[in-house]
């Protein structure tokens, strides 16, 4: 966590934003850690899934790459709906 006080993120406040974490990824071990930094800084706006949560296992830190991601980007895309705004 940082020290307080901590710089709020006025500009991401409101964004949707989506943190995606793999299993197998060298991001894994410290994505909670930015995920708490954000929120920390008043971004509510967050959605923090762990692949595996989602039963997509195996995957590395290149989502693109792997077997599966027709599978990851599916999930991207139920998100990206969720977060659409109403026309």
């Amino acid at each position: 966590m940082a020290a307080v006080p901590l710089h709020i993120f006025v500009h991401l406040q409101r964004l949707p934003i989506l943190v995606v974490q793999a299993e197998a990824s060298y991001h894994a071990a410290y994505d909670h850690c930015t995920v708490a930094y954000l929120r920390q800084a008043g971004v509510t706006s967050l959605r923090y899934v762990r692949l595996a949560d989602e039963g997509i296992k195996g995957n590395g830190h290149m989502f693109m790459l792997e077997k599966n991601s027709l599978d990851i980007a599916a999930l991207i895309g139920r998100w990206l709906k969720s977060v659409e705004p109403a026309r």
